[in-house]
């Protein structure tokens, strides 16, 4: 009995002291996942050792791999075409990780498709092909090169380096599943010839994001300013073409410290003109136009003032031919054109013009869902020097086929 009592109190010890040891108190928190680091299929081609190609060839077109001038890798694709009305679908595909499923939805806002291009000959700003997103339900969201994507803003002999943001992919609207990718496709239109390497997913900022739900205001009241801030335009960046350059003009002399400030406050009164001078025989001649949202790349619904408002800018210089097109975010007609003419035009004194263009004013204005418009796109026809500017919505309620007779302006 005594050795038992002597016991019991060594093991409550051993029990107690067990007891004693080190006790977590919070959950360990890991650290954040990177979700570009964790992506296992960040390689689309590399050569044709490593990556698979599919449809490579029919009567109009020819995709080899080519030794010559790699850019990486054993070989690169070499991709001729010329659509003819016997090729029902001009395209390939990459075998991207043997078609295991990958889900984009993570990098959407934080990476890009990445390649390299270049041409035996001449120099091109656009190429005439399309690249496809392609779920497992054959659903497919599409994307093109943007010339200011293209390092150096042009494609010749050397190696250029492409980006495709990823949130530029549609694929909402499309009904892709984005967080089941299959593979990737490229579609060709008309003709060309290029070298295409290295095509791969990067780590990109893209400015403009993918928003789980585009936001839309409606606007009753005019005027209304557009293309206040810099930066939602497009096409006017001086690393890559003179043709269009920015000019801040401003109400105050106290706020002229910021006439060369990239990040202007909309909450300033400061107003964006833009000096272009363009030639039609020069080498970037190709670079003609640009355009701004209505409304910060979400949805302007003007359904409720569009059929008694009209475009109104000024122009300082002589006026040249310029297309401006309206684009809208869906309807039976999306993009609608117009060419200014002598009657958009009226003139204040010898050097500076007001031009009026009422939104009834363009061919099939009346297909356009005017409830979900996006943006404002003008191209400039002929060699020019000017300045333009101040661009808003106004309203407009005389004949839209002679609006410098409307004597509000």
């Amino acid at each position: 009995m005594f050795k038992y009592h002597k016991i019991f109190p060594i093991l409550f010890l051993l029990f107690a002291c067990k007891s004693m040891s080190n006790v977590q108190l919070y959950d360990e928190v890991g650290l954040p996942v990177d979700s570009y680091e964790s992506f296992q299929y960040k390689n689309i081609f590399s050569d044709s050792q490593s990556t698979g190609v599919w449809g490579k060839s029919n009567s109009c077109k020819e995709i080899s791999f080519d030794t010559l001038n790699n850019y990486i890798g054993s070989d690169h694709l070499h991709v001729a075409w010329n659509k003819k009305e016997d090729c029902k679908w001009l395209g390939f595909g990459f075998k991207w990780g043997n078609f295991q499923s990958k889900n984009l939805k993570p990098l959407i806002n934080s990476s890009a498709i990445q390649f390299r291009i270049r041409c035996d000959s001449g120099e091109f700003y656009k190429v005439p092909m399309f690249f496809a997103l392609v779920d497992y339900a054959e659903k497919q969201c599409f994307s093109k090169i943007n010339l200011l994507n293209i390092s150096g803003g042009i494609i010749d002999q050397e190696w250029r380096k492409v980006l495709i943001p990823l949130s530029t992919f549609k694929f909402q609207k499309k009904g892709v599943n984005i967080s089941n990718i299959k593979e990737l496709r490229i579609q060709l239109q008309n003709k060309g010839d290029f070298h295409l390497d290295d095509i791969k997913i990067v780590r990109h900022q893209h400015n403009y994001n993918y928003a789980e739900k585009i936001f839309s205001h409606k606007f009753s009241n005019r005027p209304i300013s557009l293309g206040t801030e810099k930066k939602y335009w497009w096409g006017v960046d001086e690393n890559y073409s003179s043709n269009f350059r920015f000019n801040l003009s401003t109400s105050n002399d106290e706020i002229n410290k910021l006439i060369n400030d990239n990040n202007t406050l909309p909450e300033l009164d400061v107003s964006l003109s833009l000096f272009v001078n363009y030639n039609l025989t020069s080498s970037d001649y190709k670079w003609n136009s640009f355009g701004f949202p209505f409304n910060k790349w979400e949805m302007a619904n003007l359904s409720d003032i569009y059929s008694t408002s009209a475009l109104n800018f000024y122009v300082r210089g002589n006026v040249p031919k310029i297309q401006i097109t309206l684009i809208s975010y869906s309807g039976k007609k999306r993009r609608i054109s117009k060419m200014i003419n002598e009657n958009n035009i009226r003139n204040i004194d010898e050097d500076f013009q007001m031009i009026i263009i009422p939104f009834k004013s363009f061919k099939d204005f009346e297909y356009v869902d005017w409830s979900n418009m996006k943006e404002l796109r003008f191209k400039i026809l002929e060699t020019s020097k000017f300045e333009m500017g101040d661009f808003k919505i106004v309203e407009f309620r005389g004949n839209p086929n002679k609006p410098s007779k409307w004597l509000k302006l």
